[in-house]
């Protein structure tokens, strides 16, 4: 009898750790398998990130299986997330929209001084910023690079914009993301939306519509 039972847990132990988590949903079309998990968790993007984005930003995680030797094509047009409690949508966007194409650092200029600059490429992205304001700084003059500035005891506070590092926010994101293009081996990444965060997540559903077909994920709540 307990040899039964050594048998039979042997058995089931692949199968456990086989089993799909209850947040993947799977859906398969002629040429390609799709899994995909909605991040919910604020501080999961925290973690993944480096940032929150004000809870206006969600991260959809995906797996994508080629079949019988097909070459997929991913592009980020072809999905979509929509609210079903009111309809909104969003496409999936660019990790410069999300993070900007530069990052912000901190500095002292001189003694003690007065005044603030708002300079650079007058289409330089405000970092952090709001997603989906499209907000851009205004061109006041001042010296070039510097977005911001202010007063301290110490001297004048400057903030510059610098290109980011592989270990900033955006080299984070553009790492993550879902590799795009053509494929014949298995993928998986992060896309990115931009969501308010008045809208609860258990209202979501992420849309495919490309070449390869469509289909719909309705994320339900867990329970």
């Amino acid at each position: 009898m307990a040899r039964r039972l050594l048998l039979l847990g042997s058995l089931l132990i692949p199968a456990l750790a086989a089993a799909p988590l209850p947040d993947w949903y799977q859906r398969e079309l002629p040429d390609a398998q799709f899994q995909a998990r909605l991040v919910r968790d604020a501080s999961e993007i925290q973690r993944l990130a480096g940032d929150r984005f004000d809870g206006e930003v969600i991260f959809v995680e995906l797996k994508v299986l080629p079949l019988y030797g097909s070459s997929v094509n991913l592009e980020r047009a072809d999905f979509l997330i929509r609210a079903r409690n009111n309809n909104d949508t969003s496409p999936a966007v660019t990790p410069d929209r999300i993070a900007g194409t530069a990052v912000l650092a901190l500095g002292t200029e001189g003694r003690k001084s007065s005044g603030s600059v708002f300079a650079d490429d007058p289409n330089a992205p405000i970092w952090p910023g709001a997603p989906g304001t499209g907000g851009r700084p205004r061109r006041l003059g001042g010296p070039p690079g510097v977005v911001g500035g202010g007063t301290s005891g110490e001297g004048r506070q400057t903030v510059e914009q610098r290109e980011h590092s592989d270990d900033s926010v955006l080299g984070r994101l553009h790492a993550m993301e879902l590799p795009l293009q053509a494929h014949e081996q298995p993928v998986s990444g992060y896309l990115y939306f931009e969501i308010p965060a008045k809208i609860k997540r258990k209202h979501l559903e992420l849309s495919y519509d490309g070449p390869l077909g469509e289909f719909l994920v309705e994320f339900k709540r867990p329970d």
